[in-house]
């Protein structure tokens, strides 16, 4: 292939390799050896990885990301329900401002008949979502691509009562995965996990104990494992490994077993998973506690407390980190998403079209070319 410019094809790629996934599809469009060439790398495995790490290192060319959900519910004579998806895009600025051009609707696909939206589990891994319902309706998405595809349907329906659902990758296999647990009729707890690369479920062991569920929306991804916070006579992390198939189980500070807080939840932070607590009751200003999780030793992990920010006022909840130094909260008019710099103690209101509704869940998001298809496809 001929290029229209005076370049090696190896440099023309590596250029590519950092564009935005929007910016390398309209390539297709200049002509002839342009839409060869985007369609060879969109479907070359080691492209497709090096760009995935390119978009991971925001820090040089582009803003952290972090997606946020929320339920709206629009006041009409029948009540309307839509899930919100706005990807924020935070700007390098310092400045203590407000900043209202930096949010998008990510338009995720909707469960076709599904009208109880704040149900809903929304889960992110290397720019693809997860969308499930608490029946046995899953999503995968890459709204880069405009690609999305309908899993088949699960083995475990009927009498079967969903908890949870979890969605990451095995770097082992090179295979992406949903893990859903729950219990049947029998009260025990069964788990069946779906592989993207053979498009098929298995069923597989679990041993959570019958008093423990898991915290509607506290969980997060990270590493190949997803986790959940769950509750019962004590607080503990669920966590599922996507390379080995196993759940394993790891119990919270003793401190944060008898504490008093207003919120919990789980995220990522400086490449740990990190339990974000706010003490105290509520109506009080907002403190967060930053619980790091250490290093696996003798089969268990510890915590650390690693940072504790605020105290905030006009604040609703925390979300999370987008990156190692911007925590990300909702603000208590429900309207706005705060951003706190940690480093610098900047804060900035950020707001967001559709915000105002209830719940709100957040997850840190990159764009990438990764596909949703099956290599049956």
């Amino acid at each position: 292939m001929a290029s229209s410019l005076n370049l090696p094809e190896e440099l023309i790629i590596e250029i590519m390799s950092w564009l935005p996934p929007e910016s390398l599809i309209q390539f297709k469009c200049v002509g002839k050896y342009w839409y060869k060439l985007v369609n060879f790398l969109l479907e070359d495995p080691s492209f497709v990885a090096k760009h995935l790490r390119n978009q991971n290192d925001s820090n040089i060319f582009s803003s952290p990301n972090i997606a946020v959900s929320c339920l709206h519910i629009y006041d009409t004579p029948v009540y309307s329900y839509k899930e919100l998806f706005a990807l924020i895009s935070l700007s390098n600025s310092n400045q203590n401002d407000t900043d209202s051009s930096v949010a998008e609707d990510l338009n995720l696909p909707i469960i076709p008949g599904e009208k109880d939206m704040s149900c809903l589990t929304v889960s992110h891994c290397n720019g693809i979502v997860c969308v499930a319902d608490y029946y046995h309706n899953i999503i995968l998405s890459n709204q880069a691509m405009k690609k999305s595809r309908v899993l088949p349907k699960p083995g475990l329906m009927g009498r079967f009562v969903l908890q949870g659902v979890g969605f990451g990758y095995d770097s082992g296999s090179n295979d992406y995965k949903v893990v859903r647990f729950g219990r049947d009729h029998s009260l025990y707890p069964r788990a069946e996990v779906y592989s993207l690369r053979f498009d098929s479920w298995k069923e597989i062991g679990i041993d959570s104990g019958t008093d423990y569920f898991p915290s509607l929306h506290i969980d997060t991804y990270f590493n190949g494992a997803f986790y959940w916070l769950m509750s019962g006579p004590r607080f503990m992390i669920q966590s599922f490994d996507m390379s080995d198939e196993v759940f394993r189980t790891e119990p919270l500070p003793e401190i944060l077993q008898t504490a008093k807080s207003q919120w919990m939840s789980l995220g990522v932070w400086n490449d740990s998973v990190a339990l974000f607590f706010c003490p105290g009751g509520k109506g009080t200003p907002v403190t967060v506690d930053i619980w790091v999780m250490k290093e696996c030793v003798n089969g268990r992990h510890s915590w650390k407390k690693g940072l504790t920010i605020g105290p905030f006022k006009g604040i609703d909840c925390p979300l999370g980190f987008c990156n190692e130094e911007e925590f990300v909260m909702r603000s208590a008019n429900y309207k706005e998403v705060v951003s706190y710099n940690v480093r610098t103690h900047n804060l900035r209101n950020i707001k967001v079209e559709g915000l105002d509704g209830i719940g709100c869940r957040a997850f840190s998001y990159v764009k990438s070319l990764v596909s949703v298809q099956t290599n049956k496809e």
